[in-house]
C-alpha cells in the first residue's frame, strides 16, 4: 500500500501528503470516557441490588440485623436506594443528556466521575453505621458531607451548559436545573437531619423531608426534562405544548415546596392539612403530565413493529397514573380523619419507586445504552427481563400492607418475595450495563 499520495490543483505544486494523516483526521474524535454513563448506571442498580434491597428484604420480613435495628436499617435502605441508585443512575445520563439536547460538547470526563463517585460513596457511607450498628451519627455526617458536595457539584456542572434556546421557548433546561437544586436540598437536609440527631437514626419527619425532596423534585424534574425532549422523538409523540410545560414545572416545584411548608421536621411546627394539599396537588400535575406528555396513548399504536421501548415506557408510566391516584386518595383520607400508618405510607411510595421509577430506569436503559454506545443493546432480552421482574414485584410489594395494615407474617413474606424479584431484576440489568460498558469501551480503542 502507498504510503504517501500526491494532493494538488492545476497550477499548484504537488504536495504529498502521508495517507496515515488522512485516516487520522476522518476518523471521529472520542468523547471523554464514553463508557462512563454504562458503568454508573450498572454501579448504581448493583448498589441497589445488593446493598438497598437486601437491607428492604430484611426490614420488610424483620430478620436478621433487622431485628434489633429495624429503623436503622429501613433508613440505611432509603439512603442507598434514594443517592446510590436513583442520584447517580439519573446524574449519570442527565449529563449525557444535558449536552446533547443543548447542542453541546460533552462534559469533561473528571468532574462527571468525580460527582458521581461522591454520590455513590456517600450513599454507602451513611449505611455503614447502621448496618454494623456501630458509628451510625459520625458515618452519617460523613456520607452526608460526601453527597452534599457531590450534588452541588452536579448542580454547579448543570448551570453550566447554556441552553439553545430561550426558556420561554424551551423549558426543559429549566426542568435540569430545579431538579439538580433539589437535590442539593435532600442532601444538605440529611446532614443537617444528623447535626440535629442523638440517635442512632434520624427523626421520622427529618427522614421523610429527604426522600420527598429528593423523589419528587429531582427524580421526578429530571425524568420530565429529559421526556420533554425525548419522547416526541423516540415514541412519536406530539411534543408537549409550552403552556402545558408550564404548567408541569410550577406544579413540581410548586408542590414540593408546599409539602416542605407544611414539614414537622426540624423542628417546624408541622402543618398536615397543607402537605396534604400539597400532595393533591402534585397527584394532579403527574396526571396531567401523564396524559399530555402523549405516554399513555402509545398503547392504542403498539403492534409487533414497535420497538421493544415503546411497549415498556409506556407501562412505567401507568405506574406513575396508579400513584397519583394513591396519593390523592390518601390526602382525601386524611381530610376525612383517616390516617395511614407507616407501613401503607410507604408502600404508596414504593409504587412510584418500584412501579415507576425503576422501570422507567430500564426502560430507558434499552433506549440510551444503544444510542449512546455501540448502536445496540448486548444482552438485551436480560434486560427486559429485569423489567419484567420489577413491574412483577412491585403490586407484592405495595399490597400487603394496604390488605394487612399490621403486616402480619403472610404480609411480611410476600413482601420479601417482592424484594427478592427486584433484587434479581435490578442484577440482571446491572450486568447488562457493566456488559455495554466494556463493549463501548473496546469498540473505541479498537478504531484505527
Amino acid at each position: 500500500m502507498l504510503a504517501h499520495v500526491t494532493q494538488s490543483r492545476p497550477g499548484e505544486i504537488p504536495v504529498e501528503v502521508d495517507v496515515r494523516d488522512l485516516r487520522r483526521a476522518a476518523r471521529p474524535a472520542a468523547p471523554p470516557a464514553p463508557w462512563l454513563f454504562a458503568t454508573a448506571m450498572a454501579g448504581s442498580m448493583a448498589i441497589a441490588a445488593g446493598g438497598g434491597l437486601a437491607l428492604g428484604v430484611l426490614a420488610a420480613t424483620s430478620t436478621g440485623i433487622a431485628r434489633q435495628r429495624w429503623t436503622e436499617v429501613v433508613q440505611a435502605h432509603g439512603h442507598l436506594q434514594l443517592f446510590g441508585w436513583a442520584a447517580v443512575f439519573v446524574a449519570a445520563l442527565a449529563f449525557e443528556f444535558v449536552t446533547r439536547l443543548n447542542q453541546r460538547p460533552p462534559l469533561a470526563a473528571l468532574p462527571r466521575a468525580v460527582v458521581l463517585a461522591l454520590l455513590a460513596a456517600g450513599a454507602v457511607v451513611t449505611a455503614i453505621g447502621p448496618v454494623f450498628g456501630q458509628g451510625e451519627r459520625a458515618t452519617g455526617l460523613a456520607g452526608a458531607g460526601l453527597l452534599l458536595a457531590g450534588a452541588a457539584g452536579f448542580a454547579w456542572l448543570l448551570a453550566r451548559v447554556p441552553a439553545a434556546r430561550p426558556f420561554r421557548m424551551d423549558m426543559h433546561p429549566l426542568f435540569f436545573r430545579a431538579g439538580a437544586a433539589w437535590l442539593v436540598v435532600s442532601a444538605g437536609a440529611l446532614l443537617l437531619a444528623f447535626v440535629r440527631t442523638d440517635l442512632p437514626f434520624v427523626a421520622l419527619a427529618d427522614s421523610n423531608l429527604v426522600v420527598e425532596t429528593g423523589l419528587r423534585g429531582f427524580v421526578l424534574s429530571l425524568i420530565v426534562g429529559v421526556g420533554l425532549r425525548a419522547f416526541p422523538g423516540h415514541l412519536d409523540v406530539a411534543p408537549m405544548r409550552l403552556r402545558s410545560q408550564r404548567f408541569v414545572f410550577v406544579g413540581i416545584n410548586g408542590s414540593t415546596l408546599l409539602w416542605v411548608a407544611g414539614t414537622s421536621g426540624f423542628g417546624l411546627g408541622g402543618f398536615a392539612e397543607v402537605q396534604r394539599t400539597a400532595d393533591l396537588l402534585f397527584a394532579v400535575t403527574l396526571l396531567f403530565a401523564a396524559w399530555e406528555s402523549g405516554v399513555l396513548r402509545v398503547v392504542s399504536r403498539w403492534s409487533a413493529r414497535s420497538e421493544r421501548y415503546q411497549v415498556l415506557v409506556p407501562v412505567a408510566w401507568f405506574a406513575l397514573v396508579a400513584y397519583a391516584i394513591g396519593l390523592a386518595v390518601m390526602a382525601v383520607d386524611s381530610w376525612a380523619g383517616g390516617e395511614l400508618n407507616l407501613y401503607q405510607a410507604g408502600a404508596v411510595r414504593h409504587v412510584f419507586l418500584l412501579g415507576f421509577m425503576g422501570p422507567l430506569m430500564l426502560a430507558m436503559a434499552h433506549i440510551v445504552l444503544a444510542r449512546f454506545g455501540t448502536g445496540r443493546v448486548i444482552g438485551e432480552r436480560w434486560l427486559t427481563a429485569g423489567f419484567v421482574l420489577l413491574v412483577a414485584a412491585w403490586p407484592l410489594r405495595v399490597a400487603p400492607p394496604l390488605v394487612d395494615p399490621e403486616v402480619g407474617q403472610a404480609a411480611e413474606a410476600v413482601m420479601g418475595v417482592a424484594g427478592g424479584l427486584a433484587m434479581v431484576g435490578l442484577a440482571l440489568a446491572a450486568g447488562v450495563a457493566a456488559w455495554n460498558a466494556l463493549a463501548i469501551r473496546a469498540a473505541w480503542q479498537s478504531q484505527p
